[in-house]
């Protein structure tokens, strides 16, 4: 082998894996540009949670550092893969029986699987919808603070607030008392 062969050899080597970070993102066809030190790779396809039936789109971002995995050495063949915790973006947890996903506008949805709780947190202005054709169900108590808002009937002890009457009530301006 010469030195040529030797340095080509040793260069790819070095490429097999590389830490970067994200320089440009093009989100429409799922790929990136990780800056490597003074290299800029070309628009490098990212790895994802699922692909197939199941998907998880949760892109990495602007600034996120990141493994480059090249096949043979070849950066142009890289794969990213997301994501390495830098001092810039630290863990936003640090315990084992915590999953946190925490959001730039600060929304946050954590589940501690040692206390056996799950929790939702939305910015002020925040708003949630869930859609199921089937119904939802919730056991257990509620506590509300607020207002709850329905465009529908709701049922208590299958008593219809809508559908309702109450006996005994004088036709005309009468009106009944408050709920004891």
């Amino acid at each position: 082998m010469n030195h040529y062969e030797i340095t080509e050899l040793q260069r790819n080597i070095a490429n097999i894996i590389r830490i970067g970070t994200i320089a440009e993102a093009d989100y429409t066809n799922a790929k990136v540009r990780v800056q490597i030190g003074e290299l800029l790779t070309g628009w490098l396809d990212f790895i994802s949670f699922r692909a197939a039936l199941v998907t998880v789109w949760c892109p990495p971002e602007i600034g996120e550092q990141v493994l480059v995995i090249s096949p043979g050495g070849d950066l142009a063949q890289g794969i990213v893969m997301p994501a390495i915790y830098q001092q810039t973006f630290p863990a936003s947890a640090a315990t084992p029986t915590t999953t946190k996903l925490t959001f730039a506008d600060g929304a946050k949805l954590e589940y501690d699987s040692a206390a056996h709780h799950l929790q939702a947190i939305l910015p002020s202005g925040g708003t949630t919808t869930l859609v199921s054709d089937g119904g939802i169900s919730i056991i257990g108590d509620i506590t509300v603070t607020g207002q709850i808002v329905s465009t529908g009937d709701q049922i208590a002890g299958g008593i219809s607030q809508i559908n309702h009457v109450h006996g005994g009530v004088k036709a005309g301006g009468s009106t009944t008392a408050k709920p004891q």
